[in-house]
């Protein structure tokens, strides 16, 4: 082998490993987006995430959805109870750690696991917080050169409801009187009850801007 093709050949292995470091870090970015979509109930944004061809969702023993058009009804009806957004002191937070993507030799599908640990605020009447933890075992396809979720499967170790929820505050501590800010806080949103920091980034697969969180109008 001369050094012209040795260094061709070398180029092409770094190209490759790029690539493929690309890719995970697309596919990191697009769970950690479906995580923030899922705490806002932003169903028909995390229903553009999954694939328009044999895209599937499937969330405890709750069974699998399969396709686009089956998928949102099962987000917004059975997971929102037919609600989009979040009610007012309403909050979900859904933490996804302890991420591996592996990308296939095709660089075309991948899988991804990751660790959800979810924190709820009770339903309209009830007074008790969710607990709940879980794995996520998902599938990823390359479809028209952009990164989206072909098979999302959540199987939760536990669910656990914790008394307290009355205790919850959405606020830290007043402002200092001896130590005076430069400028107050940016206002809470009226609908929420609490202050929400809008998304810097655009939807990965529709490029729109996300910008309503809340289930006011």
């Amino acid at each position: 082998m001369d050094r012209h093709e040795e260094m061709t050949q070398r180029i092409a292995r770094l190209e490759d490993r790029l690539g493929r470091l690309e890719d995970i870090e697309e596919i990191q970015r697009l769970q950690r987006m479906y995580g923030y979509y899922i705490d806002n109930r932003l169903w028909p944004e995390m229903a553009a995430l999954f694939a328009d061809e044999g895209a599937a969702m499937e969330i405890g023993r709750r069974g699998r959805y399969t396709g686009k058009e089956h998928i949102l009804p099962f987000l917004r009806e059975v997971l929102g109870q037919g609600r989009d957004g979040l009610a007012r002191n309403e909050f979900i937070n859904h933490m996804q750690l302890q991420g591996v993507v592996t990308v296939d030799h095709s660089r075309q599908r991948a899988q991804g696991r990751w660790r959800a640990l979810i924190q709820g605020s009770p339903p309209p009447g009830g007074t008790a917080m969710l607990w709940a933890e879980g794995v996520y075992e998902n599938t990823y396809v390359r479809e028209n050169g952009v990164w989206k979720i072909a098979l999302l499967w959540w199987v939760p170790t536990f669910y656990v409801s914790h008394p307290g929820y009355e205790s919850v505050s959405f606020a830290s501590g007043p402002q200092s009187d001896s130590l005076p800010p430069q400028a107050p806080s940016v206002p809470p949103v009226a609908a929420l009850g609490r202050s929400f920091p809008p998304f810097h980034y655009c939807h990965p697969v529709t490029g729109e801007e996300v910008v309503r969180v809340t289930s006011e109008p």
